[in-house]
């Protein structure tokens, strides 16, 4: 019995070895930089080591790698069979700030212990996958059913709608699109998931006539080649059109600061003291950075505080302001092959269960990079989504370390039971 345990952790270390060490080793080396980065961001502030944000950075990478290397250990039996426990769990927590959580800035987004705040909708985005995948995973669905595509819309719903009302429009979008690589994966018709994407794109497009017109031609050749039932067509339409129609009324809304940063997307000098003030800052910051950067320590728009949230939401403009070019691509370079390698992990695993996790998870971290990247240079609304394991935010480096664990667990072929 001895040996064949034995055998079995060999064989587990060799899967670990051949699948995960080069995951490891750029996840580190993303780390490293991010870290650096803080550095820079926090050398001129008076106080201790453990008391700037990069030190809080170290102690919550050190506390993630400990959660992680326990989250390698977990059987996947348990994620498979409490995964709807776990969904039920995190609704309850991301429903508890309303009521014990701090809403001084007029948020109901954190928990506090003991001095140390977290934000329970972070730990949501890996429970939504992990509920989802269950779903998606038995074996008696068939894919092309509508109802394989209804009920994981719906398990991801509610979550959204309770921390959308927080407000926090940057999960509550994570949560949505983590979720349709998921399906895609699964095999649900396209047309299923155009069925869902096309509510929320006929909202956009509505704030101008021209894109609003082409869209709804796209969205007439899209129903018309579907070769769907002509009453399911004219529904599809009406809907659409209908959502378009109330824009106005979704725009009155929504929040100030919400309607403000939309417009400067549309027009980033139209206030740049205000709303368009970060995006401003962050471009300059970029695009001085030049070929080679100006150095650790010596960016100005990061040392002389013209650029605010730089060690969270804006790192990426510290990096490109201090490491130039250069910087921002081995960054980039980095994130393409971490995400490239855990989507070609989870084409390899046989097990459906494990394969969709993978592909939901590598889809929260891709997302992230995606949307906090092109916010910072202008391209989409200010959101106030970190750069995964490079900016600070002790929920959000946990997190990022729990899906590391859950990969690499997932990454290796055993039997679920």
């Amino acid at each position: 019995m001895n040996y064949l345990k034995r055998k079995k952790i060999n064989i587990s270390s060799k899967l670990l070895s051949n699948t995960s060490k080069t995951m490891i080793l750029l996840i580190l080396l993303i780390c490293g930089i991010g870290l650096i980065t803080l550095y820079s961001a926090s050398l001129h502030v008076n106080l201790s080591f453990f008391q700037k944000v990069i030190g809080k950075q170290v102690i919550w990478m050190m506390l993630g790698s400990i959660v992680a290397l326990l989250l390698f250990f977990v059987q996947k039996k348990i994620l498979y069979e409490q995964a709807y426990t776990f969904y039920w769990i995190g609704l309850v927590l991301i429903i508890l700030p309303y009521f014990f959580g701090s809403s001084s800035t007029g948020t109901s987004r954190w928990l506090s212990f003991s001095g140390i705040n977290f934000q329970p909708s972070e730990l949501m985005k890996i429970i939504i996958v992990i509920a989802v995948a269950k779903y998606l995973a038995n074996s008696e669905l068939h894919s092309t059913n509508f109802r394989v595509f209804i009920v994981p819309v719906i398990i991801t719903l509610i979550p959204t709608a309770i921390i959308l009302k927080q407000p926090d429009l940057g999960t509550s979008m994570i949560l949505i699109m983590a979720v349709f690589p998921m399906l895609f994966w699964a095999g649900t018709r396209l047309f299923h998931i155009f069925i869902f994407i096309a509510p929320v794109l006929s909202i956009i497009t509505a704030f101008n006539f021209y894109t609003f017109f082409l869209w709804v031609v796209v969205l007439i050749l899209v129903l018309y080649f579907s070769q769907e039932k002509i009453v399911l067509i004219i529904l599809l339409f009406l809907l659409n059109l209908s959502l378009g129609f109330t824009t106005p009324i979704m725009w009155n809304n929504l929040h100030t600061y919400q309607q403000n940063r939309i417009l400067t997307l549309l027009d980033v000098e139209s206030d740049p003291q205000g709303a368009g003030y970060q995006v401003i800052q962050s471009q300059v910051a970029i695009g001085s950075g030049g070929l080679m950067g100006k150095g650790i320590g010596r960016g100005t728009q990061t040392h002389l505080k013209f650029l605010p949230e730089q060690h969270t939401d804006f790192i990426f403009s510290v990096v490109g302001e201090e490491g130039g070019f250069i910087a921002v691509l081995i960054v980039l370079s980095l994130y393409f092959l971490l995400i490239l390698l855990c989507f070609q992990t989870a084409y390899k695993i046989k097990d459906k269960f494990s394969s969709l996790v993978i592909v939901g998870l590598t889809s929260v971290i891709l997302f992230h990079i995606v949307i906090n990247v092109a916010m910072t240079v202008g391209l989409m609304p200010v959101t106030g989504l970190p750069l995964p394991f490079l900016s600070y935010g002790g929920s959000f480096i946990l997190t990022c370390f729990i899906i590391v664990g859950l990969i690499l667990n997932l990454s290796i072929e055993k039997s679920r039971y």
